[in-house]
């Protein structure tokens, strides 16, 4: 035995027990151990299983709690969003079906919104065709003006012109009398300047007289097309008048119709209820005939609404060339070579517009052609 072993046999207890009575090693249980330690045993189980129960299974609960609900809302929103396109659907025909109730409820109500509406997008479209015809009437006034600019700058020209072949003749008249020694007096230097001053001022007038010409032809080229389209809403206008005329007039005769076939229906039903009558064909196939052409009439109103609703540079101050382009381009006023166009022609509906026209209307020309 180990010297642990020798002193607890030591012990003045121990001295009561013989030896072979004394174990350290106890391989079974001693009389009354085994209930006692039964008790322990459940009094610890029950202590952890309180201790569970009380502390530890309400959070395990409640986290797996929130991860189901958030398991499903992500589920709910995914299917949400899987069955939107047939909930979107169905939403649809439920809103035709109870459209459908309301019309099958009161038809003439809901023909009489559609004349009202029809009506309003005739006042829309007047309204419009007025602003159109306000646009061509400014274009024809812009071209008679540009045009009456055009005649006042040709008068200009010429009278730029002979002014300066007044002082250029001056001019060479003092260089035959002096020679070179001329050009260094005052008075030929006062020419000079003059001359210069008149041929930038001819020059900027000619320009004028060019973009004024072009100006005639485009506001006139697009007055002509704008009056064209002007034209053809006139008659859109005609026909949305009589075609809300022709549907207020077929209302009147689906009432007509409707008001007929209640009444007789209600006489023969009155009339069979007070003969004690079993309905016979006759009678039957009259009402069938009646309550179809109700349904066709109004069918064929329907698809009449379908239908209503679908329709409706840099400047050279070379004294030389700039004279002789302004006596060239008097000379073609003179002459009568230098055309400026007629306003008044591209008001006349017949009149087809020229290469030229085209080309200054800027993509205006190749409308209605």
């Amino acid at each position: 035995m180990s010297a642990e072993t020798n002193k607890v046999l030591e012990l003045p207890i121990l001295k009561h027990f013989e030896k072979s009575q004394i174990t350290f090693h106890p391989k079974n249980w001693r009389k009354g151990e085994k209930g006692i330690a039964w008790v322990i045993g459940l009094v610890l189980l029950g202590t952890i299983a309180w201790g569970l129960y009380q502390f530890i299974l309400p959070i395990v609960f409640t986290w797996i709690g929130q991860v189901l609900g958030a398991i499903a809302a992500a589920v709910l929103v995914i299917a949400f969003f899987i069955m939107l396109p047939v909930i979107v659907k169905a939403m649809k025909k439920l809103a035709r079906a109870m459209h459908k109730t309301l019309i099958r409820h009161d038809p003439f109500g809901e023909l009489e919104e559609q004349k009202e509406k029809m009506v309003q997008n005739r006042i829309q479209f007047k309204e419009a065709k007025a602003k159109i015809k306000a646009i061509k009437n400014n274009m024809e006034a812009e071209s008679i003006k540009a045009e009456k600019e055009a005649k006042d700058y040709q008068d200009k020209v010429v009278t730029l012109q002979s002014k300066a072949a007044t002082t250029k003749q001056r001019m060479q008249e003092m260089e035959q009398k002096k020679g070179e020694a001329a050009k260094e007096s005052d008075e030929y230097v006062d020419l000079q300047t003059n001359m210069m001053k008149t041929l930038s001022e001819a020059q900027r007038v000619s320009h004028m007289l060019n973009q004024s010409t072009g100006l005639v032809r485009k506001y006139g080229s697009r007055a002509h097309v704008i009056g064209k389209l002007d034209r053809k809403l006139n008659m859109v206008d005609t026909a949305m008048e009589i075609k809300v005329a022709d549907f207020e007039v077929s209302i009147d005769m689906l009432k007509k119709e409707y008001a007929f076939a209640e009444a007789a229906r209600s006489a023969t039903e009155q009339a069979k209820s007070a003969m004690l009558f079993t309905k016979g064909w006759e009678l039957e196939y009259a009402l069938d005939v009646v309550t179809n052409t109700i349904a066709i009439d109004l069918a064929t109103t329907q698809e009449n609404l379908l239908d209503l609703d679908s329709l409706t540079s840099q400047y050279s101050m070379d004294s030389d060339e700039l004279y002789t382009k302004l006596d060239k381009l008097a000379d073609q006023i003179r002459t009568d070579s230098y055309e400026i166009p007629e306003s008044k022609k591209y008001a006349n509906p017949n009149y087809k517009l020229s290469s030229e026209d085209r080309q200054e209307s800027k993509g205006f020309g190749d409308i209605f052609n």
